[in-house]
């Protein structure tokens, strides 16, 4: 298994599988994201294609066990201007196919693991419902307390 790439699974749930973002994604990535968003489709496009050599964005997607695409979440940088450290991330999460508990754990450990390598925290969870899993957080934003 690469570097970027974990197992996330039980019993009763098929696993998943969280790994980097490629151009096969955009079009899934621009299903899944709210139809007004049209920079986030932009977004996933230039962060796919920079994914190589910007240290500052990722998009992590979640495939299951039948080769399925689960979901993903999007970290890019409140400001692409700040200097200061630990840098804020906003994360953009979003998933599909039923309710599964692991889809978006899976996502948000991923994403967790990045941004500590980082030294960042996330300032803002932004959640697309598509399921029950996601809908427990509400279609809305989610602000997360300021680490200590």
């Amino acid at each position: 298994m690469s570097a970027d790439a974990y197992l996330f699974g039980s019993q009763q749930m098929a696993d998943i599988e969280v790994r980097t973002a490629s151009h096969d994604d955009i079009d899934f990535i621009a299903k899944l994201a709210p139809p007004e968003d049209e920079e986030l489709t932009s977004q996933a496009r230039l962060t796919i294609e920079g994914a190589s050599t910007a240290d500052n964005s990722a998009i992590f997607i979640a495939v299951g066990g039948d080769g399925r695409r689960r979901g993903y979440i999007h970290l890019f940088p409140e400001r692409d201007d700040s200097e200061e450290e630990p840098r804020r991330y906003v994360m953009r999460v979003a998933s599909i196919y039923q309710p599964e508990h692991d889809v978006v754990g899976g996502l948000f450990a991923e994403a967790n693991a990045w941004l500590e390598k980082r030294r960042g925290w996330p300032v803002l969870v932004l959640v697309h419902a598509e399921d029950e899993s996601s809908a427990a957080f509400k279609a809305e934003t989610i602000n997360p307390p300021r680490p200590s």
